[in-house]
């Protein structure tokens, strides 16, 4: 039996973030950072537009993953992608459709962790 350690992202500067993400600050101490919002962004009205934009953001992310050495960062986005469109009840448009489509050409095996990761988290989706 191996045991594997969990990869954890760790955001040294939060200037460094991509531009697709929002921090949310402690009210009681603005110099202390309480969450990080991976996907802060909405579609427009132009699919075209928006695959664009999220094809742009995919390069945001690459650029942040090889600067970082963090390939868990793009895990942590598809998540929130999912999230979001989980929680506004709506499919994957132009702006996901174009982030997703550059991240899988070089980060093929992220999505795979990310269904794993939900998997290991809720086995019970595995029957």
């Amino acid at each position: 039996m191996t045991t594997e350690t969990a990869q954890v992202l760790v955001v040294d500067r939060t200037g460094d973030l991509p531009t697709f993400c929002a921090l949310a600050y402690q009210h009681e101490n603005p110099s202390v950072v309480t969450s990080i919002d991976f996907w802060a962004v909405e579609p427009c009205s132009s699919v075209e537009a928006d695959y664009v934009r999220g094809q742009r953001y995919a390069d945001e992310a690459i650029w942040h993953v090889r600067a970082t050495g963090q390939p868990v960062f793009i895990e942590c986005v598809l998540m929130f992608i999912g999230i979001k469109l989980r929680e506004k009840e709506r499919c994957a448009g132009g702006l996901e459709q174009g982030f997703i489509d550059r991240i899988a050409a070089h980060f093929p095996g992220a999505m795979d962790n990310v269904l794993m990761r939900i998997f290991r988290r809720h086995p019970k989706m595995l029957n």
